[in-house]
């Protein structure tokens, strides 16, 4: 037992994340007769386990039972168990056994766990105290179906590792050989999404496949392009430029900060502006789709050119579908980069 009121905030806030996590395997998986064993060796005290928790009973024949942690009583009877966990190194139900012996009587149970030498609490009293808390651990005892389970010493000297894990696929992984992506899985889960995803600003064809098609697509084109210009078709998709556009909120200062930095254009300066429809980057694509028209069964649309969609290829070229698909992004991508550098200058 530990006082809560001296760990530090680091500790708090780490107990609190762990006993939120919700293992796709425990304990309770084990064969029965392991299952008891291991819960018989589980820090009694303040167990977030329901199964490990002693059931007051109900008030009301309306109300459901109640349980709690054995830990979890009114002063001045909780220092008194801390003392009994201290004093007597009480960890487990493990612990209130013999090497070699069953659970314990109600009397000898109390008489092995009264100490003398604590004068702020009576003998009476800590016999008092001592029944009661027999009686919430013989329950969950009990409830383990063990009662009479014979502690074997090899068995009790066994380091304890806690039997939690996950599912990887079909492969059972426990603690401490957990793959990282299969942990990440299990300790965190990423919130619901309250904005529509940067895709989708787009288009709205841009849905949930097409998201993962262009993650998935990105990694390949990251293995033929540089990072610059893979970096800048990444940030476009996801409308991650700082295009003028998205600067409307300076527009008292500035009246003119949405618009094209081209002085012959007043159009405002968005992504599809920018890098499809401003003049330079419309003879830019005439140009470019004009090369690869042979190609391709249709021309390349601002959808295409942003989120790097696979346009279908004509019939002669389904052989070189791949290659075709890399060396128009690639052209693309360069393009892209091209655009954006002009802009900045």
């Amino acid at each position: 037992m530990i006082k809560w009121r001296l760990t530090s905030s680091w500790w708090r806030a780490t107990w609190i994340w762990w006993y939120k996590i919700h293992w796709e395997i425990t304990w309770h998986d084990l064969p029965s007769d392991e299952r008891a064993w291991y819960g018989l060796r589980q820090p009694i005290w303040f167990h977030s386990d329901a199964a490990l928790h002693y059931e007051q009973a109900a008030r009301t024949h309306t109300s459901s039972a109640y349980r709690r942690c054995i830990g979890m009583v009114p002063e001045p009877q909780r220092s008194f168990r801390l003392h009994v966990s201290r004093v007597f190194g009480v960890k487990s139900l493990a612990d209130f056994m013999c090497e070699g012996c069953a659970w314990p009587s109600q009397q000898d149970f109390v008489q092995r766990h009264l100490d003398f030498t604590l004068v702020s609490t009576t003998p009476g009293q800590q016999v008092k105290w001592l029944r009661v808390l027999y009686k919430e651990a013989t329950q969950i005892v009990e409830r383990l179906g063990e009662r009479e389970l014979v502690l074997q010493t090899p068995r009790a000297a066994r380091r304890m590792i806690p039997h939690l894990g996950c599912k990887s696929g079909v492969k059972v992984c426990l603690i401490p050989a957990i793959p990282r992506s299969a942990l990440l899985r299990i300790v965190w889960t990423p919130a619901l999404p309250t904005k529509p995803h940067p895709m989708t600003v787009h288009s709205q064809r841009a849905d949930e496949e097409q998201i993962k098609s262009f993650v998935k697509y990105g990694k390949h084109l990251r293995k033929i392009l540089l990072p610059i210009f893979a970096d800048l078709q990444f940030r476009l998709a996801f409308r991650l430029l700082p295009v003028r556009a998205r600067f409307w909120f300076l527009e008292a200062v500035h009246p003119r900060i949405q618009y094209c930095v081209r002085d012959e254009c007043d159009a405002i300066e968005t992504e599809e502006h920018l890098f499809f429809e401003c003049t330079l980057a419309a003879q830019l694509w005439g140009h470019l789709t004009q090369l690869v028209s042979p190609f391709f069964r249709v021309r390349p649309t601002w959808y295409d050119i942003a989120l790097a969609t696979k346009t279908r290829v004509r019939d002669e070229w389904e052989e070189c579908e791949e290659v075709v698909h890399d060396a128009w992004h690639t052209l693309r991508a360069v393009t892209l980069h091209f655009i954006w550098t002009d802009r900045n200058r």
